[in-house]
């Protein structure tokens, strides 16, 4: 992942904005993109916040938006 990449995501994102339940997924998806992003090349202490974070993927609770 890199700048550019995520620019033209982002770029998507605003482009779709019409439709916010894709919109609001494709920014959840970025998010979460970036986060393992950063656990993979980020520093030692980043990598650790990063795979902290990311153990809420684990955790079960009902994720609805109204």
């Amino acid at each position: 992942m890199d700048l550019k990449e995520i620019k033209q995501r982002v770029r998507k994102i605003e482009e779709i904005s019409g439709d916010y339940e894709a919109a609001h997924s494709m920014e959840d998806q970025l998010h979460r993109a970036f986060i393992v992003h950063i656990s993979k090349t980020g520093s030692t202490e980043q990598a650790k916040m990063a795979r902290a974070i990311l153990k809420t993927d684990k955790m079960d609770f009902c994720r609805c938006c109204a």
